[in-house]
């Protein structure tokens, strides 16, 4: 069994120091695996460091571990974004949860005219707050040692706008490209962007928006895929091709 993964804010520190987990993560340690004095530990700062450790001390609210070893893991490469329209119920919960222990590097949600959600501002800074929290708790499980990042919702416009820089492939439903033979045009070693749109699809303007800002439109074949299933699919598909999957 591995030893436990968590993230911390606590800055590094030399061998033998101390860092505290509180809060959910030291319920989990002292509830759910009855963690005990000198049982092994691996915390991240989310920036590639990982500190390898074991418990010094358990309390209910508290527990420290000690620092034993660290060693540094670089950043994933080459990146790769999804960006994920805003769909209805819990969808969006799901499809960042599966990308984030799929190896997403990050996800943008953005808001589309055929999204069926209406939100206002507290309501998407709540929603937010929330992925991050699932995409936080998802990397745990997956031990990732680079936290991915959350972003959004944002609209259409500026999530096209985001684009820039990486090699961007646009779902559509009908497109006459093939995933598969849209990626072999595309260098495995480029920072990749795969654009999803929610349910209904995109608006013709938002589907010129994203093709004017660079996205090569592609299709995964004659069926219809949910919004989230067609999100891990194109994914899976990607990080495969960039040599990060499978």
């Amino acid at each position: 069994m591995h030893d436990p993964f968590f993230f911390t804010d606590e800055a590094p520190g030399p061998p033998g120091t101390l860092l505290v987990l509180r809060g959910a993560d030291a319920h989990h340690l002292t509830v759910v695996r009855r963690a005990k004095p000198g049982d092994g530990v691996r915390v991240s700062d989310g920036a590639g460091v990982v500190v390898e450790g074991r418990v010094a001390s358990v309390s209910p609210g508290a527990v420290e571990v000690e620092r034993v070893a660290e060693r540094r893991v670089p950043a994933p490469s080459p990146r790769v974004r999804v960006f994920q329209g805003l769909a209805k119920g819990a969808k969006v919960d799901v499809v960042v949860q599966h990308l984030v222990e799929l190896g997403a590097d990050e996800v943008v949600v953005f808001t589309s005219g055929r999204s069926v959600p209406r939100w206002d501002a507290p309501k998407r800074a709540q929603m937010g707050a929330r992925w991050a929290s699932i995409a936080r708790e998802a990397a745990k499980q997956s031990r990732r040692p680079w936290l991915p990042r959350v972003a959004g919702p944002v609209g259409a416009g500026e999530a096209a706008a985001m684009l820039a820089g990486d090699a961007a492939l646009l779902a559509d439903e009908a497109g006459d490209t093939l995933l598969r033979d849209a990626l072999a045009g595309i260098d495995a070693a480029a920072a990749l962007a795969v654009v999803i749109g929610p349910e209904g699809g995109l608006t013709p303007a938002e589907h010129e928006a994203f093709r004017a800002a660079g996205a090569v439109p592609f299709s995964l074949g004659p069926r219809i895929l949910r919004t989230e299933t067609a999100a891990l699919a194109a994914a899976t598909l990607v990080l495969h091709h960039a040599g990060r999957l499978g």
